[in-house]
């Protein structure tokens, strides 16, 4: 498994959001960073006295498999890519292993994203038979 980190401008958030939901890319955490590329922040000056503000920019964490890596990290690049500086920088980085803490799994790979089918989770899940012939009765008789 790899991790895709990419640091882009905050206006640009929502863009590369789309652009990963239309690929159907669930699992996306997104963190505001201040500090982030080489213009760090920019000079300002306040009734004579010089300050540095720094530079809000967004951080983009997405894990997957190694053969979709390359793909959501060049789906990036071409979604936000203007060629002007400060566009923003993509990386990939290897995953060693990863924990699911609620399941106690771990390991390399997790075969699915599932949540693995408990006494809990099927008492949560169930319904009866009288439930569903209400839901029948009540779309029935709004149709009708």
């Amino acid at each position: 498994m790899k991790k895709v980190e990419a640091v882009i401008q905050g206006f640009k958030a929502d863009e590369i959001r789309e652009a990963l939901a239309k690929e159907k890319i669930p699992r996306v955490t997104i963190f505001e960073v201040k500090g982030a590329g080489s213009h760090q922040g920019k000079v300002r000056h306040y009734r004579g006295v010089q300050y540095i503000e720094d530079s809000a920019d967004v951080k983009i964490e997405i894990v997957a498999d190694d053969d979709e890596a390359v793909r959501i990290a060049e789906l990036i690049v071409n979604t936000l890519r203007t060629d002007n500086l400060g566009d923003g920088e993509v990386i990939i980085v290897p995953i060693d292993q990863n924990f699911r803490l609620r399941v106690g799994q771990h390991g390399h790979r997790v075969p699915n994203w599932d949540p693995i089918v408990g006494a809990s989770h099927l008492m949560r899940n169930t319904t009866s038979i009288g439930s569903c012939l209400k839901a029948l009765r009540r779309k029935f008789h709004e149709a009708g």
